[in-house]
């Protein structure tokens, strides 16, 4: 896999956790025209609307029901780092 499909790859995940394009649109605040020319990779992805689609996947994977960080209750570091 290439870094330059990495923000496809993550568009196209969000485009399906929203729902579709048009929510995702909605999300965003970016027309669903625009979204669709990113996902086929005819636009490039801004930093800062990457920025929001991987807060976006960060957000829908941590409200997971039964998902757990390392880092949670259980199971995650004892004590400090050394």
């Amino acid at each position: 896999m290439k870094n330059s499909e990495v923000p496809m790859m993550a568009l196209r995940r969000a485009v399906q956790i929203c729902g579709g394009i048009d929510a995702l649109g909605d999300r965003l605040n970016v027309s669903t025209e625009t979204l669709e020319l990113m996902r086929i990779g005819e636009e490039e992805i801004p930093l800062p609307l990457f920025t929001q689609v991987v807060g976006l996947l960060l957000e829908a994977t941590a409200t997971r029901q039964g998902k757990r960080t390392p880092d949670s209750n259980e199971g995650g570091r004892k004590g400090p780092r050394q």
